[in-house]
């Protein structure tokens, strides 16, 4: 297992500060999602990550080994930091071959292609490929040099739900094959459901970080909405608040699960659930103060 981290990045702009002591842990294996509202300093931790821009300062290990600067992490990551951009008179086909040719990848282009779903369309001109097409054959692009880590930059953007499910998909394929990913996006609910670890900025500073269980073990505010509830619950739901056709309550994830259990084993069965987290908790606040 490989480790990286990233500590301490501060970044300016001018008078303007963007990053102001941004640490990160990227392992591989798992998938860290950086999320945060536009303008909270994603791009631009990517873009130090990628040794894009000079962070003002910050230091970044590998496995407790000091690099010099943040682009010595080439040697570990891939980048996919933009719309992926292709020759579209080519095939997708050609296209990887072109880009094996001029990186001296020695990866073998058919198996890039079935890795990501498409070999169907391997011999298709770029032009005719859908956007999801396209950040699919971007993913094969950056998987040719087969670097332990992938750093995606709003991977999901301007997908439908279908073909985001697709990359959602695809990701955890990769995570599971040991690839570390970290990647930003909006996606708060797919986040906690795929990701290992969290990083949440606004205004260049870390609001919020750790792990995905440590959100999924926390007690938040729980509501089951039903179609009708008999007037009088059975005893054993007593101890639950009761607004109208829902109930609220408190609970872990397994609480809820144990509880839904129970639930429809007594014949009331919700027909939609909604469960806060931290996560989502901390992100709207920060949104709704930006909008204030």
């Amino acid at each position: 297992m490989t480790t990286i981290k990233a500590q301490n990045i501060n970044l300016h702009y001018g008078r303007r500060k963007i990053l102001d002591g941004v640490e990160l842990q990227l392992e591989s294996g798992e998938i860290t999602a950086l999320i945060g509202p536009n303008g909270a300093g994603k791009s631009s931790t990517f873009r130090i990550l990628s040794g894009l821009v000079r962070a003002d300062h910050g230091q970044v290990f590998v496995d407790d080994r000091k690099l010099a600067n943040f682009a010595g992490l080439r040697d570990y990551c891939s980048y996919l930091l933009e719309s992926p951009d292709f020759y579209g008179y080519l095939s997708g086909r050609k296209n990887l071959q072109l880009l094996n040719g001029l990186t001296g990848a020695k990866a073998h282009v058919d198996e890039l292609l079935e890795r990501v779903g498409l070999s169907r369309d391997a011999h298709k001109k770029v032009q005719q490929y859908s956007r999801g097409m396209k950040q699919r054959l971007g993913i094969a692009q950056i998987l040719a040099d087969d670097r332990p880590f992938l750093i995606l930059d709003e991977p999901f953007n301007g997908l439908d739900p279908e073909v985001k499910d697709q990359m959602l998909e695809l990701l955890l394929d990769l995570k599971k094959a040991g690839k570390g990913i970290v990647l930003s996006t909006h996606l708060l609910a797919d986040m906690e459901t795929v990701a290992d670890r969290f990083v949440l900025l606004n205004k260049g500073k870390v609001q919020l970080s750790g792990t995905m269980d440590v959100v999924n073990s926390n007690r938040q505010h729980v509501r089951m909405h039903f179609r009708e509830l008999p007037p009088q619950l059975p005893s054993d739901f007593g101890q639950l608040g009761r607004v109208d056709n829902r109930l609220e309550l408190n609970a872990t994830i397994a609480e809820t699960e144990s509880l839904l259990l129970q639930l429809t084993a007594a014949g009331l069965v919700p027909f939609k659930i909604e469960r806060s987290s931290i996560l989502h908790d901390k992100y709207m606040e920060i949104a709704n103060d930006a909008t204030a």
